[in-house]
């Protein structure tokens, strides 16, 4: 076959494996949790907890030597069958972009999750006392829930709902878009590796360095492309909320602008309107089931973007090239 046909399988292909993947969540959302062990996250986990607990510490350069190794050998394992599963669609046109696009489809939907933001949301709002909330939240962010009050425990599942926005969402559907499944996967290797090990503490500091620093650069134009939906899914012009204290994520103030609301960690930041005569308000329970809106909205507009710039492209190659064979009468 020529190289065109494959052009032409591949782009109609990887659109087709978006749409169904993208569907399937939003239908059905991730498995059950007595499957979740079956997941690559967790395997990912595993596998870097188990080298963790075998590095011997007080070596900063060996410390952040192994935790480089350990990184790019857990995303080879994970990424390698994945490059393995694109090669199918180049072997022959019949069967194997079919039995592609069958593999395809669960092993990207295993790097995203919109159903998955919503059902840890759902908790937070189903919670019936301030207890029941606590836990609730524990379980979506990492930061102390045990002496928050009821705003800043709602405040806490509005930043982990925007936060995530970028890490769950819209970071694998921009390397899909880009590079397939292999690039989905390994941002979700690398992004994994940074919440079991990304951290500034005495342990993970150089071990985790590497995972850390990677995430930031893959992040770095989701998160900005994110935040931009946010604010496109919510109706806003511009961010006009401002942030104080440490960094906030982009998509964090965005969602505070969209929503209209005021949010607090204790101790790092705050995101609130640039004056005091501004409309933002204390968050509340109504405010994490709109940010969950506001996420759905996000992600089906950079699918239907994505589609239509797949399709565009497609018939543009077309055009040129129908436009070329006319010219040169290549037969």
């Amino acid at each position: 076959m020529s190289s065109y046909f494959y052009f032409c399988c591949y782009f109609i292909t990887q659109l087709l494996i978006f749409m169904l993947a993208l569907a399937i969540d939003l239908a059905f959302g991730d498995p059950p949790e007595r499957l979740e062990q079956f997941y690559p996250i967790v395997w990912i986990s595993r596998l870097m907890y188990f080298f963790d607990r075998i590095t011997k510490r007080g070596n900063a350069n060996k410390e952040r030597v192994l935790g480089v190794i350990y990184a790019v050998l857990i995303a080879a394992i994970f990424t390698i069958p994945c490059l393995a599963l694109l090669m199918l669609m180049f072997m022959a046109p019949y069967p194997y972009e079919v039995l592609y696009l069958i593999l395809a489809v669960p092993v990207f939907k295993m790097t995203f999750t919109v159903k998955g933001l919503e059902r840890y949301a759902q908790g937070v709002i189903a919670a019936a006392d301030i207890e029941a909330k606590r836990e609730a939240v524990s379980k979506i962010v990492s930061r102390d829930v045990s002496s928050l009050d009821i705003e800043h425990l709602n405040s806490a599942a509005i930043e982990s709902v925007a936060e995530n926005l970028t890490d769950s969402v819209i970071a694998p559907f921009f390397y899909f878009a880009l590079f397939g499944v292999p690039a989905a996967m390994l941002y979700r290797v690398i992004n994994t590796l940074d919440a079991v090990v990304g951290y500034k503490t005495d342990r993970y500091r150089h071990f985790g360095w590497f995972a850390a620093r990677a995430d930031d650069v893959l992040n770095y134009i989701p998160e900005r492309i994110a935040a931009a939906l946010i604010l496109l899914a919510g109706g806003r012009p511009r961010c006009d909320a401002v942030e104080k204290g440490g960094r906030v994520h982009r998509t964090i103030v965005a969602m505070c602008s969209v929503l209209r609301v005021k949010v607090e960690k204790l101790g790092h930041y705050s995101v609130t309107g640039r004056d005091s005569s501004s409309d933002y308000e204390a968050p509340r329970t109504e405010h994490i089931a709109e940010s969950i809106r506001v996420v759905k909205r996000s992600a089906l507009i950079f699918a239907l973007c994505y589609a239509m710039i797949t399709i565009s492209g497609y018939m543009c190659f077309c055009s040129v090239r129908n436009m070329l064979l006319f010219q040169f009468h290549i037969l």
